[in-house]
């Protein structure tokens, strides 16, 4: 009987209360200003990318409406002058226009005597051509365009 006594005399173990889960704990607030970092810098660069080359969406959507071999000349002259500064570009002609536009763009084949007949429809090679151009030409280092 002794015994039972022992036994009625104990009592229920307490468990200690749970954590909270908040605040949480440091480390969760270094992550979260790093992922918050990280983020807002994605959205800037993706934003100065597209503030780069809005020159030459515009420029693409000018060739879609070119129909003449001048229209085709001019709005790669413009999306030029986009990229580089004025006094590069606006005083080439012919075969120096075809030159630039070639050593701009390793993709691109210009012909020099292609421009002589402006007021001909453009075929499809030449416009191709400029189209390559406008999309993958090497912008100058100081160019036109702001980066912000």
């Amino acid at each position: 009987m002794d015994e039972m006594l022992s036994l009625s005399d104990m009592q229920d173990i307490v468990l200690p209360a749970s954590p909270p889960l908040w605040p949480p704990a440091p480390g969760f607030w270094v992550m979260l200003a790093l992922l918050v970092v990280l983020i807002v810098s994605l959205l800037r660069w993706r934003r100065r990318a597209r503030r780069r080359n809005a020159y030459r969406k515009a420029g693409a959507a000018l060739l879609a409406s070119a129909g003449t071999v001048h229209e085709v000349s001019v709005t790669l002259k413009r999306v030029a002058l986009a990229a580089w500064p004025r006094e590069t570009v606006a005083s080439l002609h012919d075969a120096e226009w075809a030159g630039f536009l070639n050593d701009t763009c390793q993709q691109c084949n210009f012909e020099a005597g292609v421009w002589k007949n402006g007021s001909e429809a453009a075929d499809r090679a030449l416009i191709e051509n400029a189209s390559i151009w406008i999309r993958k030409h090497t912008r100058a280092a100081t160019g036109n365009v702001p980066d912000v």
